[in-house]
């Protein structure tokens, strides 16, 4: 007999005592998971957290419904004053965002360590030296 379980759409990790949280979304961020994803994210933010980072490298589908929860979850942080930024590391993730110019908006970066870097740094920009090109198709 086999049996599914289903996993939460995201799972949240203590980053630090500097107040830095990492949420790891997990599945499809899809219109059957969007309101799940969008308030686990908001949750995050209203706990006061200083900074969020939110980790897509265990999303397999990835599109402009995720992408308007993102942007909605960084004009939060940026009201509430908290870090924020992106880890897509994988294709299907990051060619949505770079496809639609959201790269810079949703401050994206490659790892979870850079993105974490970047946000205890209070640098919000992607790194790197001027661009993704290596996520050009």
């Amino acid at each position: 007999m086999h049996v599914d379980v289903e996993q939460p759409a995201v799972t949240v990790r203590d980053g630090g005592a500097d107040g830095v949280v990492i949420a790891d979304v997990h599945g499809d961020f899809d219109v059957d998971t969007f309101r799940e994803v969008r308030e686990a994210l908001f949750t995050c933010l209203n706990g006061r957290a200083a900074a969020l980072v939110v980790d897509l490298g265990d999303v397999g589908f990835f599109g402009s419904m995720g992408i308007a929860v993102l942007v909605e979850v960084r004009q939060r942080a940026d009201v509430v004053g908290a870090g924020f930024a992106v880890v897509a590391g994988r294709r299907t993730v990051a060619r949505p965002i770079r496809m639609t110019d959201m790269e810079d908006v949703l401050r994206l970066h490659r790892t979870t360590e850079e993105a974490v870097a970047a946000v205890r740094a209070g640098r919000y920009e992607a790194p790197g030296d001027g661009g993704f090109s290596w996520w050009s198709s």
